[in-house]
């Protein structure tokens, strides 16, 4: 074969293959490195759709992409009350400049010649999509990704629901997705609660920290404004993934909750101390399942959420009102890890017990539903003894 064809065929393949990694035809050069790249999956075909503009316009686009932070969001829209730009129902790929309205015009062209219809939030394509595509075109010593939407941690059906595909980016669907999306340095979650130590094993060792809620969100959220403000401040250079999972947490002052939690190789030491506390209640569940009984029902739980309860408040229960020596230093080191492993946590009086993270707890047969049986199947579940303590004491 002549030389000059083959260069030919070489550079028509490498361009196939560039498209079919970036899911776009054909886009401008790679921006220059930055300090941070900033993603917002926004999930709004639902009854959030209202909130889509609002939040793009008035959250992201009053700093926008600077010389140090760039700022990419993926809008879906469904039909709502919301009919400004031309009640735009597909979903849209913005780069956020400062100022920049939500109107389909300023959408990113390139992205646009591939995705010109509906795209299904639901599904974990469009999320490596979203990722591998803002990787390569803008570039980023650290990466943040919001989850903008409906949420209930694990439980599958709820988390970034969108009504025209009928479909919810479950648990297993973000699991089969972390590898091909790279590491993340920070995950925030807006959505309701998402501060489980099941999600935060999800991303363990995938990202440095995760920032969320351990109770129902309202209509304010995570204030992407301030984040962004304080993330391209030029006198305040240089954030770290926990700096920034940190000021996330302290900017969602309108909810009752919200954490920052270390998931990479601190995590390890929380789930080695859950592990040995399962270990112990059940070897101590014969003699103290009274008193076990008075312990989970004095543990807080959440609004609309009775089977999400917080760890460290469970732990310093059982350690109370349980007199085995053992399981009350199991206990402890519990309530250590968490010490060690929440980065930041502030919560409203009404949940004065709360620190950060919630567990998965049943007390009865009759609740092992079908939500019961995918748990056994998490992460967390296969890795610790928890699921083994909650099938014998949930009788």
């Amino acid at each position: 074969m002549h030389k000059k064809i083959r260069s030919l065929i070489a550079f028509v393949t490498l361009l196939i293959l560039l498209s079919a990694l970036t899911g776009t035809a054909s886009a401008a050069p790679p921006t220059p490195r930055v300090e941070w790249t900033v993603m917002v999956y926004i999930s709004g075909d639902n009854n959030l759709e209202d909130y889509v503009v609002q939040d793009i316009e008035t959250e992201l686009a009053p700093t926008g992409s600077t010389e140090e932070v760039q700022v990419v969001a993926l809008a879906d829209r469904g039909p709502g009350h919301d009919t400004s730009y031309g009640d735009w129902q597909t979903t849209k790929l913005f780069h956020v400049t400062q100022g920049m309205t939500a109107d389909p015009i300023n959408a990113d062209a390139d992205w646009d010649e591939r995705h010109t219809d509906e795209l299904n939030m639901g599904d974990p394509q469009t999320l490596i999509d979203f990722v591998t595509w803002t990787k390569t075109y803008y570039p980023a010593d650290h990466y943040a990704l919001y989850f903008w939407g409906h949420g209930w941690n694990w439980h599958p059906g709820y988390v970034m629901l969108d009504d025209t595909s009928a479909d919810t980016l479950d648990y297993e669907e973000v699991k089969a997705a972390i590898p091909s999306l790279g590491f993340i340095d920070v995950v925030g979650y807006d959505g309701c609660n998402m501060a489980s130590i099941e999600i935060f094993d999800l991303w363990h060792g995938h990202a440095t920290a995760v920032t969320s809620s351990q109770e129902w969100v309202g209509g304010e959220g995570i204030q992407y404004d301030q984040v962004l403000a304080a993330l391209a401040d030029p006198d305040h250079p240089n954030w770290t993934a926990d700096q920034l999972a940190i000021l996330t947490t302290h900017s969602a002052t309108s909810d009752k909750t919200w954490s920052a939690v270390a998931v990479d190789s601190r995590f390890d030491a929380l789930l080695t101390a859950v592990n040995d506390w399962s270990v112990a209640l059940n070897n101590g569940l014969a003699a103290n399942r009274k008193k076990y009984d008075r312990a989970f029902g004095a543990t807080r739980s959440f609004w609309q959420a009775p089977m999400d309860k917080d760890l460290y408040d469970m732990a310093y229960e059982i350690k109370r009102l349980v007199s085995n020596q053992d399981i009350k230093t199991r206990s402890q080191a519990v309530m250590d890890a968490i010490d060690d492993v929440v980065l930041h946590e502030r919560h409203v009086n009404a949940y004065a017990d709360v620190h950060g993270i919630t567990i998965y707890h049943i007390s009865r047969a009759i609740e092992k539903d079908s939500d019961y049986d995918y748990y056994l199947d998490l992460d967390f579940a296969l890795q610790t003894g928890w699921d083994e303590f909650l099938e014998a004491y949930a009788r």
